[in-house]
């Protein structure tokens, strides 16, 4: 005859008191209160299963009471009468609940950070900052803390058509070519399964895009203009000697703000643009005209005591601003149609293209033109051996495109 399990009273449980060695309290059905010598109390619930005996851990004493582990212990010995292992049952269920979890740290926030730091060492830092501004501006107001696996397609086109309603068609589409280099990473380190900007038709949610090009000057008349009022600006002296030097090398206004002397070698009259300014990440070495020449060694006698050929009027330890071209061009009566910072690589560009092989004009071809642009070329073999061919035929071209400025602007 089986022995008879006395049930535990609530009294008993409550006053169960820590011994030298632990003991247990049996409440019948396999169900009993540990007691340990540091004073926790668990509740334990004995069974067999596939004639093995084992031991589940149901809960601890006082946050799980007498009434409620007896709930628990006939809701478990129903699931070990269907065959199921209850204590295999609660590791998958901790390694979903685990997984869950991780998905919900797994924000979008989360992994376009990892993205955006994995990808500095890839473009130049002020293109960098410009890809964390736009995931702050146009991206996290609508996904931030989303888990990146729940987000959809939906989502993504929200974000191109809140884009789309502003009329910024272009921005829309460089947000989309972000977000599918975060999937991409996102895919490559398991985050997603797929990259859902891959079905995304860009035509069908933006429709066209008219490429917008950077409004310059092509006409003569209206470059002697342009040239004339940098000459006559009246404003912070370190600008005028910026947008002096600007048209003569069509450098991206990053790099113009935050040349730096240690960049200059008047020996060789060379501007060696460091990799980690580059678009391209790759230095740059810009041969200089004459009159380049000139304008550095006038600006030296005001600024050679500091880091930056042109500083910021704040201080000397401090690059120009980002703005500060723009506002002196304003100034000086143009407008964000008429004309931008960026528009003196475009002139270049144009007027080279057009002077090519024409009376009055130059040879050089236009491998050399693209050169002085700083355009990588995609294969790496063929573009480190045209830097190297290029270097004097630079020299010349961007050379005859300076005299051939002071020409329109002095009317010769």
């Amino acid at each position: 005859m089986a022995r008879q399990t006395t049930s535990l009273t609530a009294t008993q449980v409550k006053n169960a008191k820590p011994k030298e060695k632990k003991y247990k309290l049996s409440d019948g059905g396999g169900l009993f209160l540990l007691v340990n010598p540091n004073g926790s109390t668990l509740w334990r619930l004995k069974y067999r299963l596939n004639g093995k005996e084992k031991e589940y851990a149901i809960g601890v004493y006082p946050t799980l009471s007498l009434s409620d582990a007896r709930a628990k212990r006939e809701e478990l010995k129903k699931l070990i009468a269907d065959g199921v292992d209850i204590n295999q049952q609660k590791q998958t269920n901790k390694k979903i609940l685990k997984q869950v979890e991780q998905k919900k740290d797994n924000s979008f926030y989360k992994v376009s950070q990892l993205w955006l730091k994995s990808y500095e060492k890839e473009v130049s830092e002020n293109y960098h900052i410009k890809l964390g501004k736009a995931l702050e501006n146009y991206v996290y107001p609508f996904i931030k803390n989303e888990p990146i696996e729940e987000i959809t397609r939906l989502d993504l086109i929200e974000v191109m058509e809140d884009l789309k309603s502003k009329g910024i068609l272009e921005t829309a589409s460089r947000v989309l070519m972000l977000l599918n280099k975060i999937y991409m990473y996102a895919v490559t380190y398991e985050y997603v399964k797929h990259n859902i900007t891959a079905d995304i038709d860009k035509k069908v949610i933006l429709g066209s895009i008219k490429k917008k090009h950077y409004p310059t000057f092509t006409k003569e008349s209206d470059i002697k203009a342009l040239l004339l009022s940098i000459d006559e600006y009246s404003g912070d002296y370190t600008t005028k000697k910026a947008l002096q030097m600007l048209p003569y090398v069509f450098v991206r206004s990053l790099n113009i703000r935050h040349c730096e002397w240690s960049e200059i070698d008047f020996i060789d009259e060379v501007w060696r643009i460091p990799a980690s300014k580059m678009k391209t990440k790759e230095e740059f070495i810009l041969p200089l005209p004459k009159q380049v020449i000139t304008i550095l060694q006038e600006i030296k006698k005001f600024s050679s005591d500091g880091k930056y050929v042109f500083p910021s009027f704040r201080g000397k330890d401090n690059p120009m601003s980002d703005n500060t071209l723009i506002s002196a061009i304003r100034r000086m009566g143009y407008t964000k149609d008429e004309f931008v910072p960026h528009g003196f690589r475009a002139m270049f560009s144009t007027i080279a293209y057009e002077k090519a092989n024409v009376k009055d004009g130059h040879t050089f071809t236009s491998e050399v033109i693209e050169s002085l642009l700083a355009h990588k070329e995609p294969n790496k073999v063929k573009g480190a051996y045209n830097r190297a061919e290029y270097v004097e035929p630079m020299r010349e071209l961007i050379q005859w495109y300076a005299d051939w400025l002071d020409e329109v602007k002095n009317d010769k």
